[in-house]
């Protein structure tokens, strides 16, 4: 584990609570436990960012079911960032299901036991180290993209398909000094020294779901 994660638990049930929050504090974990999903939401938005770790959520709880928290922490960002595993009775499985299909990495039933639970948030801990590796990445790779004129987009958008200056230039109306003059800051700015590199830097922007699209009539 590392020691930037931590456990955020959620259950309004103050004996389950405890117990486990003991029960992974005993097995070395660093836990912060809650007993309502306004008081972990608060807590989440007072914590240094990114926020490291992940949630453990009971699926039933007042005033702020599980679901809900859940949905409070998509909303946040959180989704591809901190793994979210849910306590669920056996009434709620069909609602744990659901919050699978949204986004949850898997749901233990209750009463859990060490057998169940310890493997599952050793498998969450090393899959929030990936995705907060991705995601330290995909801000990387914004920054970037939002360091660039709008003029500058269009032109990392028309080198990464391989166009040659003059075509490019006669697409958007200047000259190819002046295509190529802000091809040299594009480079400079993402770091690449081809356009290959290049390529490759802007289908990884597109995958990580940022928007790419241009005033083509730009001055």
């Amino acid at each position: 584990m590392n020691s930037n994660q931590t456990i955020y638990l959620c259950d309004d049930d103050e004996g389950v609570r405890s117990a486990l929050s003991y029960l992974l504090k005993k097995h070395g974990f660093k836990v912060s436990a809650h007993g309502s999903g306004p008081e972990l939401l608060a807590a989440v938005d007072a914590a240094p960012k990114p926020v490291r770790g992940l949630f453990v959520l009971d699926g039933r709880m007042e005033p702020m079911s599980g679901a809900v928290v859940h949905e409070q922490l998509r909303s946040r960002g959180l989704e591809r960032r901190n793994p979210v595993i849910f306590l669920s009775g056996h009434g709620d499985i069909p609602a744990a299901v659901t919050a699978m299909e949204r986004g949850a990495l898997n749901f233990v039933e209750k009463p859990h036991t060490e057998e169940k639970l310890l493997p599952l948030i050793h498998q969450a801990l090393e899959l929030e180290e990936k995705w907060q590796s991705v995601a330290r990445r995909n801000d990387f790779l914004r920054s970037m993209w939002d360091s660039l004129t709008p003029r500058q987009r269009q032109i990392a958008l028309h080198k990464a398909e391989g166009e040659l200056n003059k075509v490019t230039g006669d697409k958007l109306g200047i000259g190819e000094r002046m295509v190529e003059e802000h091809w040299v800051k594009v480079r400079d700015k993402f770091g690449v020294d081809t356009v290959a590199a290049l390529a490759t830097t802007i289908a990884e922007l597109r995958a990580s779901g940022v928007d790419l699209s241009v005033d083509a009539g730009l001055p």
